[in-house]
């Protein structure tokens, strides 16, 4: 990956601390993107999930934590939250300036990170889970000190799972109800059409395919017609019709108040949690 900005006669080496499913799917994100796969490390401490990762991507693998993070002018910190303060002490004091710190441990502030690492810019990350299959989108929030070549190459790295936004840290938990969260909400919604489609005679596989492009392409038709969701929506719903008779159901058990509550629980959960690492 070349950074935005002065040219470049070689390309960036990226270190993913961590190889779990979102660390592999930036990986495969990048080699899509023309990313090279000598310019990718990644630790792991299971020696099966490094061994998969090295011989599907053909990257560099390693056990040690250090000699990935040394390997990377970018270092993705892809480990889980209860993991990452034992990262944090194993590679503290032991990197140069110019490296940049991308955490995409969920819930871990910038403020934490900055303990260890005060000579490198940070970057808070938190890809929601359709990155797995590229259609991600990634909230970005960077301390003041990260400068706009690290931000673009944040940026890059996430744009090849999907899409990405720049946000003030304190956002985080908001956003973590609505896209980290979401995609479960919106699994759940599926779910219920999928058995729906079934009790009225589907078979399981025709529920599921019509299901699942229906909420895509209403997906779809929001990011591409101009029009709110409420403006689609009252497109669809003729007077008298088989929509307004579903809708009113809804209505009637409260769906869309149910929603927002679950977006701002899972808010709520994402404060609590970012609090108990101040």
């Amino acid at each position: 990956m070349k950074p935005k900005g002065k040219p470049s006669s070689r390309a960036v080496r990226i270190a993913f601390i961590g190889a779990g499913r979102m660390a592999e799917a930036l990986i495969k994100g990048l080699i899509k993107s023309k990313v090279s796969p000598k310019d990718i490390i990644a630790s792991d401490i299971l020696s099966e999930r490094r061994e998969y990762i090295g011989q599907t991507y053909k990257v560099k693998v390693t056990g040690d934590n250090l000699t990935a993070a040394k390997y990377g002018e970018i270092v993705v910190l892809a480990v889980k939250p209860q993991m990452i303060k034992g990262v944090c002490e194993e590679i503290k004091g032991k990197l140069h300036r110019g490296q940049t710190i991308i955490s995409i441990a969920a819930g871990i502030p910038l403020d934490f990170l900055h303990k260890y690492f005060e000579d490198q810019p940070l970057i808070r990350a938190m890809p929601n889970n359709p990155a797995l299959v590229g259609e991600g989108i990634t909230p970005l929030a960077a301390i003041d000190a990260a400068q706009k070549l690290d931000r673009d190459r944040a940026r890059k790295i996430f744009q090849s799972v999907g899409e990405v936004v720049e946000v003030p840290e304190d956002l985080m938990d908001a956003i973590t109800g609505l896209s980290g969260s979401g995609p479960a909400f919106v699994y759940l919604f599926i779910e219920a059409l999928i058995e729906a489609g079934e009790a009225l005679g589907l078979t399981k596989n025709l529920a599921s395919q019509l299901a699942a492009q229906t909420v895509r392409g209403s997906a779809e038709a929001i990011k591409n017609t101009g029009k709110s969701a409420r403006e689609l929506r009252e497109m669809v719903t003729s007077p008298g019709g088989t929509t307004l008779e579903g809708l009113k159901v809804l209505e009637e058990e409260n769906f869309k108040p149910a929603v927002m509550d679950a977006v701002r629980a899972a808010a709520r959960r994402a404060e609590e949690l970012s609090r108990e690492w101040t």
